[in-house]
């Protein structure tokens, strides 16, 4: 991909362009800073430059925010201000003390925590982990409705999902169980990158190896895998299966 550049208050902000056949431009800051929109064809250049213009003071302060998460060992302090990933992009985190009940909230473009005791950094994380494992269940099962269609043809049964999390896998499968399992940390990628690692494991039940078979099937399913792959990778080091 091609780097352009736009300049803000005397700072160089860059970011490459993807076209893909999608509805609306899509603009994606990755954990490796880099900056990323996604426009159809029919978008011109101008008006990609314009919206990273617009955002330019979110860009900034997004990447300095992943750039002090990455020296912090990735570490959340959920804190007012804060980034929090989810489906690709940052989002701010504003938190909120209330006397009764505690939960996360997403609305739209910003992340409410309403919590007792800001202080409590625990129970802080135990909202989290479960706002993410539900959203996990929620939208791993509308994945599955995408990709299961693309095998069903092979004779490969639709699987059940488990969540979990796990720390250097995005997903298994279990042919004997015909149970899939995926990572909830996949919640915090796009949703190419959720759609990629389902269909990695719907393959296995008919290819169980990585050979040649499989990924010419693959390919045959999901031309664009590699640049999937190449994006998912952008998100941690740690995951070394895929």
């Amino acid at each position: 991909m091609t780097r352009n550049y736009i300049t803000y208050q005397g700072e160089k902000v860059a970011f490459s362009v993807v076209r893909k056949k999608v509805k609306n431009v899509n603009l994606r800051i990755r954990p490796d800073s880099t900056v990323v929109v996604s426009a159809p064809d029919s978008v011109p250049y101008e008006s990609i430059q314009q919206l990273v213009s617009n955002k330019a003071s979110w860009i900034i302060k997004s990447i300095a925010q992943f750039d002090e998460k990455r020296s912090n060992n990735g570490r959340l302090e959920y804190i007012t201000g804060e980034i929090i990933p989810y489906l690709g992009s940052p989002y701010p985190l504003k938190v909120v003390e209330v006397k009764e009940r505690e939960e996360v909230i997403f609305d739209c473009d910003e992340f409410f925590l309403f919590i007792k005791d800001e202080n409590n950094f625990s129970l802080k994380e135990k909202l989290f982990y479960n706002w993410y494992k539900n959203q996990a269940g929620m939208l791993f099962q509308r994945s599955m409705d995408k990709m299961h269609p693309l095998v069903a043809g092979a004779g490969i049964e639709r699987p059940s999902i488990t969540v979990r999390t796990m720390k250097t896998r995005w997903g298994s499968c279990s042919w004997k169980r015909q149970k899939i399992t995926l990572n909830s940390e996949l919640v915090k990628t796009p949703l190419e990158c959720i759609d990629y690692v389902l269909l990695h494991e719907l393959i296995h039940f008919k290819h169980h190896k990585h050979d040649a078979k499989f990924y010419s099937y693959f390919t045959d399913l999901m031309p664009d895998w590699k640049e999937r792959k190449h994006m998912l990778k952008t998100f941690t080091a740690n995951f070394s299966q895929y």
